[in-house]
């Protein structure tokens, strides 16, 4: 599944493609290719609807997402599939994202031919463009989990950085039937903030590993003083801290991966996406300072990804928001001291902070 998904990404998320889809085109044609190969169902047995496989492999779908710098609903039309199994529901094909806050809820209302739904939901990922909406209603005192069809909406266009559409939803409409369940808000916040934080971390990772190669590509291709500009002793320093810092982002984020499909570690999550975040500007600035004032013209395809690597490291949390997140979960934790975390071995648990003696 992943070969496939590279090779439909590599011979259609072009340059041009890209460019079309921040002027406000929606991508179709690669959104059906990606629909057949049943990319918005990995992760979910066959049985259920799904393509199968496991989170694993979706995460590992979701770097390619962030190396081709698709302009699609990819990673919120998934992670939304994930959540819908999880409670029960049927999963969608259909271009879908979420918007799963501590402070934004939508209100349902019941009434003899329907539900009356009206709310505000701010930053929502791909808004004009979906189709349906997962996200959190109160229903008198109870807290459900709703997937809403976007219909007869109020939607204000925002973009983000990188071109990506992150709207506001205005929302009064009446809608015969919808999928409901009650949940514990806490916990369903907790994990879909986890999902999305290792999504974003992931794709950074990937769209990383595609300025590598193309730095060093340009390097090569590059002459300055009669040589290739990758022999001078400065650019070969900048190419080394580079290489090093996309190396530790793939190293961490395949190291949470892992975890997360085994027992969903929060401490191994939030260092990727601390060390990603922070990964992100580093390397942002390295490649645009060996690429000179080419990387910043419309003509090159740097920006398109070092534009997504800053949007993203500020979304679902920056690296403070997660390092915060560490600290408290170890200061509060009566099991292990930082030291005794720090220098487990496989031997010992890498659920929570819990060690073995």
């Amino acid at each position: 599944m992943v070969e496939l998904a590279e090779k439909i990404l590599k011979e259609n998320c072009t340059k041009e493609l890209i460019d079309q889809a921040e002027d406000g085109t929606w991508q179709q044609k690669l959104w059906d290719l990606l629909e057949e190969a049943g990319i918005f169902t990995i992760g979910i047995p066959e049985e259920n609807g799904g393509t199968g496989g496991d989170y694993a492999d979706g995460f590992h779908i979701l770097r390619l997402i962030g190396k081709y710098a698709v302009p699609l609903p990819v990673s919120e039309t998934l992670i939304v599939n994930w959540l819908l199994h999880d409670s029960g529901f049927q999963t969608e094909t259909v271009p879908t994202t979420l918007s799963i806050k501590n402070d934004e809820h939508i209100h349902i209302y019941e009434k003899e031919n329907g539900f009356h739904v009206t709310g505000t939901l701010t930053d929502v990922p791909w808004g004009r463009y979906a189709k349906k909406l997962l996200t959190l209603a109160k229903i008198g005192n109870e807290t459900h989990l709703v997937l809403l069809p976007l219909e007869n909406v109020q939607i204000e266009k925002m973009n983000n950085l990188a071109g990506e559409p992150m709207d506001t939803i205005k929302i009064d409409q009446l809608v015969a039937q919808l999928q409901l369940k009650v949940v514990d808000e806490a916990a369903l916040i907790e994990r879909a903030q986890q999902i999305l934080a290792l999504s974003k971390a992931v794709m950074i990772s990937g769209a990383m590993e595609i300025i590598l190669d193309m730095t060093v590509q340009y390097t090569r291709e590059r002459e300055q003083f009669g040589r290739p500009i990758h022999r001078q002793q400065a650019v070969q320093q900048y190419l080394a801290i580079l290489a090093g810092e996309t190396a530790a982002s793939l190293t961490i984020t395949n190291k949470a991966i892992e975890t997360f499909q085994q027992n969903n570690d929060v401490y191994e999550l939030a260092s990727a996406k601390v060390k990603t975040n922070e990964a992100a500007g580093k390397v942002a600035e390295l490649a645009h300072q060996v690429h000179g004032a080419i990387g910043v013209t419309h003509e090159h395809r740097l920006h398109q990804l070092t534009r997504r690597l800053w949007s993203w490291r500020e979304e679902v949390g920056n690296e403070n928001d997660w390092a915060e997140k560490l600290a408290i979960k170890f200061l509060n934790s009566e099991d292990a001291t930082l030291w005794e975390f720090l220098t487990r071995t496989n031997s010992k648990k890498s659920s929570g902070v819990k060690v073995k003696d």
